[in-house]
Formats: structure tokens, sequence, C-alpha cells
């Protein structure tokens, strides 16, 4: 038997049987899916903008759509949300699917798994083919190994009902001809007024270079581009797992999360998660600020190898040396839409964290060795070397580093809150 006892604006479990926080902790793991992109309506959060352009541009003839933004920031989930919704659409004869790519993806592999997936028994059996051409309600026609634009704007054009398709994580792919052919295909629908409706998710790299095979393509095309999350985005996922888990956690606690999470919905499940954890731990039902620092310290240890890898090569050296404050004052600068940032940008952060003002020119040379496989490519660089732009390979990357920091009292909190707020002191090399 368990009772309720208040202490201040926290409610404690005096005796909470295990039975009781095995249930609690199960849907903390339910509203909180740091390993998984979100698969259900009701715990998606955020989005509306993105959520609109998509509904707008999906029906109309001739438009396809691509979804792009930073690796991390959401656009699976969302292609979860619209394939789910989507699939609602069957009834009124829309055939939708889904196809993932991976690193062996070409095209042909792609529009075999397409056509793999497309099913539409009735259909095919109204046209007469045979019983034999059909297996378990899916059709059996072959994609030809040797398939090209042509064959798939052939092939859609049998289905005689609309067909939407997604075609989710197309960064993977690699090799340029995929790309062209994929653009191919794309201007043949288009031109052909076929009703398909292809939906394309990538980086914004594989979207230029799609674009590039084709500039003709992009009237054709409705690009929607998905930015890191806002932090009233973020604190909507955690309000909403707590919520699921028939919890609560308070309004300081909830900043914390969005702050550190970086604009990535990935760090706002972990440590929404974590943090619930702790706060069952020590017996409440309200996490606080106690418990994002306890959240803070289980994610840096359940950090997947990948990236704890990445950062220790990138900080490496035989000397005496400020990699890792600049690094740290990297993760915690201002960036662009696309998660780009300039040299200059690290000057405010870095005189935070070493108590020392730098010129550009005292860490612009580390920030060209972050971008070696010796110091483990952890940022990419773009542009002319008068106004070069960096970013994280990897975002992930960035919410771990400012953590590290904080672990390691190179900054505070109120630091990281400190940096957001203030204007950017930008310079460019001249």
């Amino acid at each position: 038997m368990t009772s309720l006892a208040s202490n201040g604006k926290n409610v404690v479990w005096c005796a909470m049987e295990d039975t009781e926080k095995v249930g609690f902790r199960t849907r903390l793991s339910e509203g909180f899916t740091p390993t998984a992109p979100i698969s259900k309506g009701e715990l998606f959060s955020g989005r509306t903008e993105e959520k609109t352009r998509l509904r707008d541009a999906l029906f109309q003839l001739g438009q396809h759509l691509l979804i792009y933004g930073e690796r991390g920031v959401g656009k699976t989930s969302l292609a979860n949300l619209l394939y789910d919704s989507l699939r609602s659409l069957e009834k009124w004869s829309y055939q939708v699917v889904r196809f993932n790519c991976s690193a062996g993806s070409n095209f042909v592999f792609i529009w075999q798994g397409v056509f793999r997936e497309l099913s539409f028994l009735n259909e095919i059996r109204q046209r007469g083919i045979t019983e034999d051409l059909v297996t378990t309600g899916r059709i059996k026609i072959p994609f030809p190994e040797d398939g090209g634009a042509e064959d798939v704007r052939f092939l859609l054009q049998q289905l005689g009902s609309p067909a939407i398709i997604v075609i989710d994580e197309f960064d993977r792919v690699k090799g340029q001809e995929t790309s062209t052919l994929l653009a191919d295909t794309i201007k043949s629908l288009s031109d052909h007024a076929v009703d398909a409706t292809l939906i394309i998710v990538g980086v914004a790299d594989s979207i230029d270079e799609l674009i590039a095979e084709h500039a003709s393509i992009e009237r054709a095309l409705v690009q929607i581009k998905v930015p890191r999350m806002r932090e009233v985005e973020l604190a909507e996922i955690v309000q909403k797992g707590f919520q699921h888990a028939k919890m609560s956690i308070d309004e300081d606690a909830t900043q914390q999360i969005s702050v550190l999470s970086r604009g990535l919905p990935h760090n706002a499940h972990e440590l929404g998660m974590f943090a619930g954890h702790a706060a069952l731990d020590a017996g409440r039902l309200i996490a606080t600020k106690e418990d994002v620092e306890s959240a803070i310290r289980r994610s840096l240890k359940s950090a997947q190898q990948t990236i704890v890898s990445s950062y220790l090569q990138a900080i490496s050296s035989s000397h005496k040396n400020i990699y890792k404050q600049i690094l740290l004052a990297a993760a915690l600068s201002p960036t662009d839409e696309l998660g780009y940032f300039y040299a200059g940008d690290l000057r405010g952060p870095l005189m935070r964290i070493a108590k020392k003002r730098y010129g550009i020119d005292g860490y612009m040379r580390h920030l060209k060795h972050f971008c070696s496989a010796e110091h483990g490519n952890v940022l990419e660089k773009k542009g002319e070397r008068r106004k070069f732009r960096f970013r994280f390979r990897d975002p992930i990357l960035e919410p771990y580093i400012i953590m590290r920091g904080i672990d390691e009292k190179l900054i505070n909190e109120d630091d990281v809150k400190r940096l957001k707020s203030e204007p950017t002191e930008r310079f460019l090399i001249l």
C-alpha cells in the first residue's frame, strides 16, 4: 500500500511498490523514445508549419516533396507521422508505401523495394493479370535489373489509382548515378502528369545533388526544410512524455532540458527519460533540476561508443592544448538553419570557457584540424578561405560535448543559458 505526502511543491511516494515503479518506468519508455523515431501521433510535438506545408502540397498533381534538414532534427519522425496519416487514405484508393534507403541502396534496389511493397490485388485482377503473378495480395511484377526512369513512370501509370511513395534516408545512398536517375524520374512523372507523388527525405547536401542533376525539376518540387526545434517545441516533447507517464516536471527542469538539447529532439527524449528515472529513484513523481543533473551524468555514461570515440579523437594531442575548450566553444556557438557557424562565433563562448580573450588566429587552425582525419573529421568546412563556415558532421555530438563540459566544470548550465541570450560577436577572417 502506498501513500502520498507533500514536500513543498513535490509529491513524494512514501512507500512505492516495485510493481508501481515498473509501471511508471514503462510509461516513461513509451513517452520518451531517444533510440527510435516517433511513431505515435499523440506523442508527436511541434512542427506545425511543416505539417501544414506538407498537407497543402501533397495532393497537387505533378508536385513532389523534399523533406530535408540536418541529421537528428526529426525528419523521420515527421515522415512517420505523414505515412501513418496517409495510410488512412488507402480506403479512398490511394496506394501508400515507404522505403528506407541504406548505404547499399541504388536506383534499382529502391524501386524494387517500392514495387514489392505496393499492394493493389484488386486493381491488377480487374486488369486481367493472371493469378500466378500475384502473391498474398502484392504485385509480383519485378522491377527490371536495368530499369530506369521511364520504367518507373510506366509501372506507376499501370496502378489505376494514385500512389504516394515515401523514400526515407535518401542521404545514405552513395553515388551520383542514383541521384541522376531519381531526378530523371521526377521529371518524367511531372511531365506526364502521373498520379503519383514522391516524398524524398534526406539531408540538404543530398537534396542539392538531386536538384543539380535537373535544374528544371525544381518547379515540380515542394522543398520543406526541417530546422532544429525551438525550445518551446522541445519543452512540449518533455511535458508530453511526463504526462504519458502520469508524472510531471517543473518549469526550471523543462527549460534546462530544452536548452541543453540544442534543438535536437533525440536529446530532449533522452534527458527527459533519465530525469524521470532519477525522480522515481528519489521517490518522487515530479522531476526537478537535480534530476536533470543526474540525467546529464546518465546520458554521458550511456553515450554511444562512436560518439565518445569521435570526441576523444578530436581533442587528442601529445602536447598541451586547448582542443577541448575550442570544441566546447564550437558546440555552444549559434548556428544558421543548416547547422553552420563562422569562426567568429566562437569568441564569446571561448572567452567564457577559458576566461581569456582569443582572436580568431588563436584558434582557426584548431577548427581546421577538427576537419581532418587525424582529429576524427568531427567538423566539416564549407565556403571560401575568407568566409569559411563550419558545422558538426554529426549534430548529436554538440549536446554530448556541452554536457561533458558541464560535468567537467568547464561551464555550467547558467553559462549555457547566458550564451544563448547574448548577442553574437561575429568576425570573418579578412
